[in-house]
């Protein structure tokens, strides 16, 4: 426990989904602009990829929970590992829908009808599939595709939001019919330095940081080694926070990141 060595509230380097310790660069904004510009406006298909620990999922949730909740049905499904009819069963469940488990056509009857029940009273439905390079087969991305074919009146009665790492691309372009229903594809990139310096500085603000904890050439050598990922990053600067309260020290230098990294290769 170094929370008291440091003087922090809380440990500002854990790698979950923490809305507290949300940091929004310009490049987020962006995106994070652009993925409800495509579901307010019921594009059909939306794609976001980015490398392992780029933080997608954070980017997703906070997006989520932007959406007004009075006229969003959600979907979010974490554990994508299904078959095609597994899928359906999960969508429907996800729904608060109970169809024959084992019955596609009383799945898809249920669900187009709830579909429909939404879209009459203002409601959008909106399906998030997150590590969705998962998916174990081109016949449940096909299953995925033709739930797109549930139309009425001129729009789309759901909407389908994939997030995967790279490798997702490549298993849509698999599927033309589907690469084609993809509006928008959109990619979250590494952080830069200038970003990567203000997400550190953030997250030790949020944790109760009110003097300074890290030397600039500290942070510099922590951008070099993680390329500006964020589950690299908290893996790392977690290790320095623990090995510089062993050791007693005031401030995180760049020999001390230099001695975690050897001690805890991430």
């Amino acid at each position: 426990m170094y929370l008291e060595h440091w003087n922090l509230n809380l440990f500002p380097f854990e790698n979950v989904a923490d809305e507290h310790f949300f940091f929004e660069s310009d490049v987020h904004r962006t995106l994070r602009e652009d993925l409800q510009d495509g579901i307010m406006r019921r594009k059909g298909a939306i794609a976001l990829t980015g490398g392992i620990g780029c933080g997608k999922s954070t980017l997703i949730q906070r997006t989520l929970l932007s959406l007004p909740e009075d006229r969003f049905d959600i979907a979010l499904i974490n554990y994508p590992c299904l078959t095609s009819i597994e899928m359906l069963f999960e969508i429907c469940q996800q729904l608060g829908l109970e169809p024959n488990q084992n019955d596609r056509s009383s799945m898809l009857h249920t669900l187009q009808e709830h579909l429909i029940k939404n879209a009459e009273t203002g409601r959008d439905t909106l399906i998030c599939i997150d590590e969705a390079q998962s998916i174990p087969s081109l016949e449940t991305f096909e299953e995925l595709r033709l739930l797109l074919n549930f139309q009425l009146g001129g729009r789309f009665l759901m909407s389908l939001l994939f997030v995967g790492q790279p490798e997702l691309q490549r298993k849509i372009a698999e599927i033309p019919q589907l690469q084609q229903r993809i509006a928008l594809h959109l990619n979250l990139q590494k952080m830069q330095a200038q970003d990567t310096t203000h997400y550190i500085l953030h997250r030790l603000r949020i944790a109760g940081s009110t003097q300074p904890i890290l030397t600039r050439q500290a942070v510099e050598r922590i951008y070099q080694h993680t390329t500006g990922i964020p589950r690299r990053i908290n893996h790392l600067l977690d290790r320095c926070l623990l090995v510089g309260m062993r050791e007693g020290a005031a401030l995180l230098d760049s020999k001390l990141v230099e001695a975690t990294m050897q001690r805890y290769p991430c």
